[in-house]
């Protein structure tokens, strides 16, 4: 992985937030040490529909070194409902971006939290 916008880092947090949501309507949940809060936002016109899944991870482990991590997840549709587009982006708010690359490479293969 390069980077957060990396495509195969956003694969991998796909993955993650695919095993680790508990629900497709959560907004709030722990992965580790992490805080993750989703917030959806959705505009619906005559000629297309738009939804954004934002995305804020957040970590602050004792003794510094935390970050936090935007992702935005957005799906396009045209007013017939057929797919235009979906994108992905990512961007570190605060810290490290190699302190969140190596966290995520610590979570290949992670379960939910109990």
């Amino acid at each position: 992985m390069r980077g957060v916008n990396d495509r195969k880092f956003l694969n991998r947090w796909q993955m993650l937030h695919q095993a680790t949501c508990p629900n497709p309507t959560a907004t709030g949940w722990r992965v580790g040490d992490v805080e993750w809060r989703k917030q959806r936002l959705s505009l619906a016109g005559g000629d297309f529909t738009l939804s954004l899944d934002v995305h804020r991870l957040s970590r602050h482990p004792a003794g510094g070194g935390g970050w936090i991590l935007l992702v935005v997840v957005e799906h396009w549709w045209d007013g017939g409902q057929a797919a235009i587009k979906s994108a992905s982006w990512a961007r570190v708010l605060e810290g490290s971006a190699k302190a969140v690359l190596a966290w995520m490479r610590e979570r290949d293969g992670a379960r939910p939290e109990s």
